[in-house]
């Protein structure tokens, strides 16, 4: 019984939160390996109980595989995940199998670099062939705060750049948003009451 409260407590977590520091204490605390998720379903008065989805995690309750499923038992999204000793993801693989002929199918590989803080300095994604898409690289204050966040397409052209601004308590006050000819699209103000 306690084992079906604690799983139905992660799968909750995972729809609506993802994975979280309660769900990882969790997993490590119960040396959870991984957790299947099985729907059983009553049609015309018959049941049927079928595979939903599937996590796997390392050592550390870092998620390093998840698999969902169709109701046909067909793969219908896989990702991978690789972390390194400090718990940051190094490397992500994305895969979204088509729900129709129309929609090609998506995979997307992110690999990832941090700076000494553990701050995400760098990401590339790349396309199923393996090719360059987009790369992004962020800048961080003495404070850890991201200032700054920039995206290139696979030309190196800039897409997008982001621009955060922190008060003196290092709370996030303003995010600034532009387009590639580096023109101002949103403007968000953070007003904090106390």
């Amino acid at each position: 019984m306690k084992y079906f409260f604690l799983v139905g407590i992660l799968l909750a977590s995972f729809s609506l939160f993802g994975q979280n520091k309660k769900e990882k204490k969790a997993i490590k605390t119960y040396g959870i390996k991984s957790v299947i998720e099985n729907v059983t379903e009553t049609v015309n008065g018959k049941e049927t109980t079928r595979k939903d989805s599937y996590t796997a995690y390392d050592k550390n309750a870092n998620i390093i595989l998840n698999e969902e499923y169709r109701k046909d038992g067909t793969l219908k999204h896989k990702e991978t995940a690789k972390y390194d000793s400090k718990g940051n993801k190094l490397e992500e693989t994305v895969f979204d199998a088509a729900e129709t002929q129309l929609n090609a199918e998506k995979n997307v590989k992110k690999v990832c670099k941090y700076d000494s803080n553990d701050n995400k300095t760098e990401e590339l994604e790349y396309d199923g062939s393996g090719k360059l898409v987009a790369k992004t690289q962020s800048s961080f204050n003495s404070n850890g705060d991201k200032i700054l966040e920039v995206v290139y397409d696979a030309t190196g052209k800039l897409t997008k750049k982001i621009i955060y601004i922190y008060n003196a308590k290092g709370l996030k006050v303003e995010k600034k948003e532009y387009d590639g000819a580096n023109m101002l699209v949103s403007d968000r103000k953070y007003t904090y009451e106390y």
